[in-house]
């Protein structure tokens, strides 16, 4: 009987000036259920004039499942720099998990990541693993929810920064592709305008759209191993729970994973990707634009969007089931999403949609509820603006 080989893997945290924070995660990281696994831990520092501190919390810390290292950069590396670096030590293992100070994890975040680096490690098409679940569309704010399938993991073309695994061979081919890469980047029809403009810091952009350049997905949890704080530092000016999502409870055993073929798919837009010509072709190729997020449609015949375009309109489909795309699946006649010919112009149709749209997003609260919050974030906001 062939006796399979522990992955060696190494836990990387990643400190810039948040002690608070850094406690925080490493006490999470620590109080995972192992098992017979085995992982390095890497408590990764940027230079700031709070990394003395970073340091006293990090050598208190007591790791029992390998071996502790505390690497402490003397100058001033930047969050792309410093995470490029992160992910170059993939060189010294065969997957390495890259925590940044304000994620918490999972208990069994560890036996999610062995699990996932053992089905897809030698998986020409997955660009990374992701720890983390969305439940809110980053490029607009509005909710997101994978449709579910009987696996226990989604894929999507969307590379993934609080909480994410990588393994020798994803690393290098995104290492190739990033040492070709123009240092600008632009929209597209695969490719969202406003990943392109976020600023020079991020690494994350071009993991992005190294993803979509070329085809790749990345694997996501149906059931999150770690949430985001979205903690107040270099990038936000204060705290807010707008990525916070539900950890899994207890130690998942039997993970089943799908084939990429298998998979439930979404684009960097957080758009549905059929494996199936959608309404078996009649209507051509159709792009969807169901969050709106979409400036480029390429070489689309019909675009399935909730924006008012200067399109001809084919046909009015009703917001009525949950994921969002389902209404195009069900396809029953109604308001909030409307299917567009893109080789005939119009004038736009002439319909308030946000309002199909507030009354898709917040069915689940009354009226004074809904206002309230309204009226406690706009406080909020002038506060943060003030301050």
């Amino acid at each position: 009987m062939e006796v399979r080989k522990q992955k060696t893997y190494a836990i990387i945290a990643v400190g810039y000036n948040r002690p608070y924070e850094m406690k925080r995660l490493l006490n999470s990281i620590c109080d995972a259920e192992m098992g017979d696994l085995k992982a390095d831990l890497i408590i990764s520092l940027d230079y700031s004039d709070r990394q003395d501190e970073l340091k006293k919390i990090a050598t208190k810390i007591e790791w029992r499942y390998g071996r502790k290292e505390i690497r402490a950069f003397p100058n001033r590396q930047g969050l792309r720099n410093h995470i490029l670096q992160c992910g170059d030590l993939t060189s010294d293992y065969d997957a390495v998990v890259v925590l940044e100070d304000d994620i918490v994890v999972a208990k069994g975040f560890m036996q999610y990541v062995n699990a996932t680096v053992e089905q897809y490690s030698d998986d020409n098409f997955i660009a990374g693993i992701s720890l983390y679940t969305h439940q809110t569309n980053q490029g607009n704010g509005r909710f997101f929810e994978a449709q579910y399938n009987g696996f226990d993991a989604f894929m999507m073309q969307c590379s993934q920064s609080w909480g994410q695994c990588w393994t020798k061979k994803m690393w290098k081919s995104f290492r190739v592709w990033y040492m070709k890469q123009a240092e600008e980047l632009t929209g597209d029809e695969l490719f969202p305008d406003y990943i392109a403009r976020w600023n020079k810091q991020s690494w994350l952009k071009y993991h992005m759209k190294y993803t979509v350049e070329t085809h790749k997905y990345h694997v996501y949890p149906y059931f999150s191993l770690s949430t985001n704080f979205s903690s107040a530092g270099e990038h936000s000016r204060r705290a807010n729970s707008a990525y916070q999502v539900p950890l899994q409870c207890g130690v998942a055993r039997n993970y089943r994973f799908p084939t990429v073929a298998e998979a439930i798919k979404y684009d960097a837009f957080f758009e549905r990707q059929f494996d199936e010509e959608l309404w078996n072709g009649k209507y051509g190729k159709v792009l969807l634009d169901l969050y709106g997020l979409r400036k480029h449609f390429g070489d689309a015949d019909t675009l399935a969007s909730v924006n008012l375009l200067p399109y001809s309109v084919i046909k009015k489909i009703g917001l009525n089931y949950r994921p969002i795309e389902q209404n195009l699946l069900s396809c029953e006649e109604g308001k909030g999403i409307y299917l567009y010919d893109l080789h005939h112009e119009a004038k736009p149709p002439k319909n308030n949609i946000r309002n199909e749209l507030s009354d898709y997003e917040f069915r689940a609260q009354n009226w004074r509820m809904t206002l309230q919050h309204g009226v406690n974030k706009l406080k909020l906001q002038i506060k943060s603006k003030l301050s």
